[in-house]
C-alpha cells in the first residue's frame, strides 16, 4: 500500500546533532508565528496514506484562531493528529466546518493555554519537535485537499 507525504512546512527552529535549538528570532520571543498551507489528496491514494503537515516545538501553544478547511478533502473522514495518536488533533466528517473551517482549539476550552503535547493528550513533554500530519483511514474518492491555517506562540 502506497504512503504519500508531503512537506509543507518546517519547524521553529533547527535540529542540531539531533537536539532542538529552537528560534532566536521572533517566535522564541513569545510573538505569534502562523503557518498556512494546503494538503493535496489524489483520487488514486490509498488507505494508510499520510500527509505531513508540519513540525513545531513541543512547547508552542496552538491558538484558537488556528483553523482547518476539510470540506474539499479526497478522503471521507479528515483525520488529524501524531504518529501513535492519529486523531489527536481533529477526526471529522470532510463535510465539517464549512467556509470558515474547524477550529480544533476553542478559547477557554479545556486545553486552551497549553502546550501542544498536552493539546494533543500527551502524556509527557517529547522535548523535540512534535510532527503533525493528515491521516487516511479509507481509500480516496476524488482528487482534493486541505486547507490549514495554524497560529502558534511559545509557551514563555
Amino acid at each position: 500500500m502506497p504512503i504519500r507525504s508531503k512537506v509543507l512546512s518546517s519547524f521553529y527552529g533547527q535540529l542540531v546533532a539531533g537536539v532542538f535549538v529552537p528560534s532566536r528570532g521572533a517566535s522564541s520571543l513569545g510573538q505569534i508565528t502562523r503557518v498556512a498551507g494546503t494538503v493535496s489528496g489524489l483520487s488514486s491514494d490509498l488507505q494508510g496514506s499520510e500527509y505531513h503537515l508540519l513540525d513545531v516545538p513541543s512547547s508552542a501553544i496552538m491558538l484558537p484562531t488556528s483553523a482547518i478547511r476539510t470540506t474539499a478533502w479526497s478522503f471521507a473522514q479528515a483525520v488529524i493528529g501524531v504518529d501513535g495518536d492519529t486523531d489527536a488533533l481533529l477526526d471529522v466528517a470532510k463535510a465539517t466546518g464549512g467556509a470558515t473551517g474547524n477550529t480544533p482549539i476553542t478559547i477557554f476550552g479545556a486545553i486552551w493555554n497549553k502546550p501542544i503535547w498536552q493539546q494533543l493528550g500527551m502524556a509527557a513533554d517529547p522535548g523535540n519537535p512534535i510532527t503533525l500530519k493528515v491521516f487516511t483511514e479509507a481509500d480516496a474518492t476524488v482528487d482534493g485537499q486541505i486547507d490549514f491555517d495554524l497560529q502558534f506562540a511559545n509557551h514563555v
